[in-house]
C-alpha cells in the first residue's frame, strides 16, 4: 500500500526527514512515534502530495483513496457539524445517498448525532477533534493518515481495519 525509499526532506542546511525507509502492506496498522521535531508531520504531508521531498522516493497505490486528519483544525466553525460532513462529501464525490447514511452512521459512531445541527464553533476541542476523524472516514479511504490522533477523544473500537478483528 505504501513504500518509501531513502526519503530525504531538508530546508536548506536543516533536515527535517533523513534517509527515512519502510513499507506497509494493505491491512497493516502503522505508526510513527517520536519527540517533537522528528519529522513525523512532514513524513504525513509527502506522504499525501502536500510537499514534495529533497530526495528519495515515495509510493502509494495509486488505486486507493486515502483520507487525512491533519494536526491542526481544518472544520470551518460556522458550519454545522453536518454541513462540515456533507461539504467534505460532496468534495469527494460521494453519491447522495450513500452521503447522507455514511453522516449518520459516522456521527452516531463518533457520538456527534444530537449536536449534527450546532455549530462547530460551539464545540469542544475533543468534539471538534472526534468530527474531524469521522469527516476523514466519510469517503471511506483505504490508507487514512492521523496526525496526532490521540490530541483528544478516539472512539471505542467498533469496526474492523483490514485483517484486524474486534468482538
Amino acid at each position: 500500500m505504501i513504500q518509501v525509499c531513502n526519503l530525504i526532506k531538508a530546508y536548506g542546511d536543516f533536515v527535517a526527514v533523513e534517509d527515512l525507509s519502510f513499507d506497509v502492506q494493505e491491512g497493516e496498522i502503522f505508526a510513527f512515534l517520536g519527540p517533537n521535531g522528528a519529522g513525523k508531520t512532514t513524513t504525513i504531508k509527502i506522504l499525501t502530495t502536500l510537499l514534495k521531498p529533497t530526495s528519495g522516493s515515495v509510493r502509494l497505490d495509486a488505486r486507493k483513496r486515502f483520507g487525512i486528519v491533519f494536526q491542526d483544525p481544518s472544520l470551518d466553525d460556522e458550519l454545522t457539524a453536518y454541513e462540515n460532513m456533507d461539504f467534505h462529501g460532496v468534495l469527494y464525490k460521494v453519491p447522495r445517498k450513500l452521503r447522507l447514511e455514511r453522516i449518520e452512521s459516522l456521527l452516531r459512531l463518533f457520538e456527534l448525532w444530537d449536536r449534527r445541527s450546532d455549530p462547530v464553533k460551539q464545540f469542544s476541542g475533543g468534539m471538534k477533534r472526534r468530527l474531524e476523524i469521522a469527516r476523514g472516514l466519510l469517503h471511506t479511504p483505504k490508507i487514512v493518515f492521523l496526525d496526532e490522533p490521540r490530541s483528544a477523544w478516539i472512539p471505542k473500537p467498533a469496526i474492523s481495519y483490514g485483517r484486524t478483528s474486534r468482538n
